[in-house]
Order: C-alpha cells, then sequence, then structure tokens
C-alpha cells in the first residue's frame, strides 16, 4: 500500500531537487496564499497541510486501489489519469497553462518529469499486495 506513494514522493522530491522539475505542492501553496492572503501569517500551517492534503492523495489511491482496480484496469491507466489531471486541471486553474507551459522551466520540463514520477508511482501500486 505504501510502495507507489513512497516512490512517487521520492522521486517528486529528486526532480525537483536535482533536475529543476516542478514541485506541485510548492503550486499549490503559492495559489493558496493568493486566494486568502490572510494565511501569509501562515506560511508553516499551510505548507504543511496543503503538502499532507496532496501526497495523501496517492495514498487514498493506492489504499483504495482494489476497488479502483475495476475501473482503471492497469495502475498505468490510472498513474495516466492522475498525470492527465495534473496536466489538464491543476496547472490550468493555479494559472500556469495546460501542460504547465506558463511555468518558468517550460511545458517539456514540466510535464515529462511529472509523466515519470507518475509512472514510478503506477509501477509501486502494481506490486502492492492485499494483506
Amino acid at each position: 500500500m505504501w510502495m507507489g506513494p513512497f516512490l512517487y514522493i521520492v522521486s517528486s522530491i529528486f526532480l525537483w531537487q536535482y533536475l529543476g522539475s516542478v514541485y506541485v505542492p510548492a503550486l499549490l501553496i503559492r495559489a493558496v496564499m493568493r486566494l486568502v492572503p490572510i494565511f501569509q501569517d501562515l506560511d508553516t500551517f499551510v505548507t504543511v497541510n496543503v503538502t499532507v492534503l496532496y501526497f495523501g492523495a496517492y495514498f487514498l489511491v493506492a489504499v483504495f486501489w482494489p476497488r479502483l482496480r475495476n475501473y482503471f484496469k492497469s495502475p498505468f491507466v490510472a498513474g495516466a489519469a492522475l498525470w492527465l489531471i495534473h496536466v489538464l486541471v491543476i496547472f490550468p486553474v493555479v494559472g500556469r497553462g495546460v501542460l504547465g507551459y506558463r511555468l518558468p522551466q517550460g511545458w517539456m520540463s514540466t510535464s515529462l518529469p511529472l509523466l515519470l514520477s507518475h509512472w514510478l508511482f503506477a509501477r509501486g501500486v502494481q506490486f502492492q499486495t492485499r494483506s
């Protein structure tokens, strides 16, 4: 249950720190700070909560994977669906455009490493066993 989300978290942080990819919780934190300026005084609180909620969603997908398998049939289809949610919904909502083309890194340096981390998430979910 924990292998897929763990691989996603580690790969996201690695790609962010060493390859200059986008760290999605940071984008979400900036969006929350813009929407609700009063939260700027609670910077650490918002950072922790947004990060826990963001990565917690991946743990929920892993926990409910036995039920979700009926809909997605393959963990790689589920990983691709999560990636599509990022590049087609989350990025435009926070004002960074489809595929993140308005990010300083550019759309390719944003969306392809994100696809890689979602592939690693799917690979981890593929090998999880139910106990």
